[in-house]
């Protein structure tokens, strides 16, 4: 938060009457020293002895608001707006404090009455970003282009682009980008956005240009976030991403793409370090989710189950894959109950099954064979048809399930139990004993008694 302690001014001098209570002057070296807790006291001392000393509402908010006692700092600026409504600095620093306390709409009309007051560019941002935060783009954008003036800083300009392109506004950020790109060609973060508005508005070869044009102009770990963007937008991501990540280890996105990449390649050993690398920087739910993933093939289920659990909502379902890893097959269950993939419904009704539900388990597995005919579904189902009796229904399904997938060992199995079940021996042998050619653990058991 920006302080605005002004200079010290003279102490009162009152007939002779002698004050023995902390000066300005202490207050503000103790605010200066980081020793925020007497400075509090000193300030509301001041306060006590007078009330309307601007210097001491002004240093005991922002005393308050760096010790970190954000609702008391609230309150002290409140009350400096109260005492001093003409006073720029309240209103702003209400707005700051406002922001802390995760209350946009409430530091939106504190900036609001600082710009009236004081057009300034902090004022201006200070209203915007709160705009931002309560879900007001559109509004954001139209207050920093209200603020916009020709000596307003490269930061203010890239702070309109981006108001412009989060409220949907791409076309009017671009010309803005292009004067800031031209003014100060070293800024990454401009060229960044102009590459994506470009490539979203299906130009992305002349966003390559840009970019190509961009790494010329650009030096240090600044052209990281610009190989990035390149490897986003290129065929061939992987050498882009090697370099990003090389020239910026934090820059957690490359780091999480080349984990991904190798994830998707079936390397979830080699994924790993990538992805730990990424959410060490910056532990966001895409990142906690691919661990997840990575975790679970390597037969880690309790790393998996933690990652899944981090990654929220989207990570439901591989949480409850670890569950039944785990042998905790009524969580999966519970975990799975709403899921609407085909993945969570299938494997939830294998564990209906599991559990004995064979009617419930039915009732859920057939419109999904149905609208799928997916051979693994086709199986659950005809199992649950079988532990129902419906052995003539099972069979046929299971005939419809060896059409499409011939070697599929647990099709084989089931047809066996099925005919068994509506004695016809010979033929339930040679199923089961296709079934063990294939490796069906269950048939050789079956086949040897």
């Amino acid at each position: 938060m920006k302080r605005h302690i002004p200079k010290v001014l003279s102490l009162l001098l009152g007939l002779g009457l002698a004050w023995a209570g902390p000066s300005l002057e202490e207050a503000e070296s103790l605010l200066k020293a980081g020793d925020y807790a007497r400075a509090v006291l000193a300030y509301e001392e001041i306060l006590a002895q007078d009330y309307g000393r601007l210097e001491a509402h002004l240093g005991l908010g922002v005393a308050l608001a760096k010790a970190g006692r954000l609702e008391e700092a609230r309150f002290a600026f409140s009350q400096m707006t109260q005492v001093f409504p003409d006073r720029y600095e309240g209103h702003f620093n209400l707005g700051q404090v406002y922001l802390r306390l995760g209350k946009p709409k409430e530091a939106a009309e504190a900036f609001s009455k600082a710009v009236e007051l004081n057009p300034t560019e902090e004022a201006y941002l200070g209203l915007a970003g709160a705009l931002s935060q309560a879900g007001q783009a559109r509004e954001a954008a139209e207050a920093l282009r209200r603020g916009l003036t020709p000596e307003r800083s490269s930061a203010y300009r890239l702070a309109l682009a981006q108001a412009l392109y989060a409220a949907g506004a791409r076309a009017e950020a671009v010309p803005v980008l292009y004067g800031l790109v031209n003014r100060e060609p070293g800024l990454a973060e401009a060229w960044d956005l102009l590459a994506r508005i470009l490539a979203e508005e299906g130009l992305k070869e002349r966003a390559l240009r840009e970019l190509d044009r961009a790494l010329k102009a650009v030096s240090g770990k600044d052209r990281a976030k610009l190989l990035l963007r390149q490897a986003l937008l290129s065929p061939n991501p992987e050498p882009l991403l090697r370099e990003a990540y090389a020239l910026d280890p934090g820059l957690w996105q490359a780091a999480y793409l080349l984990g991904q990449r190798r994830l998707e390649a079936g390397d979830a050993r080699g994924a790993l370090g990538f992805l730990q690398a990424a959410y060490r920087v910056s532990p966001e739910p895409e990142v906690a989710l691919a661990l997840a993933a990575a975790h679970l093939r390597l037969g880690n289920a309790q790393n998996a189950y933690r990652y899944a659990e981090e990654a929220g909502p989207p990570g439901a379902f591989l949480k409850a894959q670890a569950a039944v890893a785990l042998g905790r097959k009524a969580e999966a269950l519970g975990l799975l109950e709403g899921l609407a993939s085909p993945e969570a419904q299938t494997l939830r009704g294998a564990l209906l099954l599991e559990a004995g539900r064979a009617e419930e388990a039915v009732a859920l597995l057939r419109p999904l064979y149905e609208a799928s005919r997916n051979p693994e579904v086709g199986v659950n189902l005809a199992a649950g048809l079988i532990a129902l009796g419906r052995l003539g229904e099972a069979e046929l399904l299971l005939r419809e399930v060896l059409q499409r997938a011939p070697r599929q060992a647990a099709a084989w199995y089931n047809l066996g139990l099925a005919l068994k079940g509506l004695g016809r021996e010979g033929e339930a042998e040679r199923a089961l004993r296709q079934a063990a050619s294939l490796g069906s653990k269950e048939a050789q058991a079956l086949l040897r008694r």
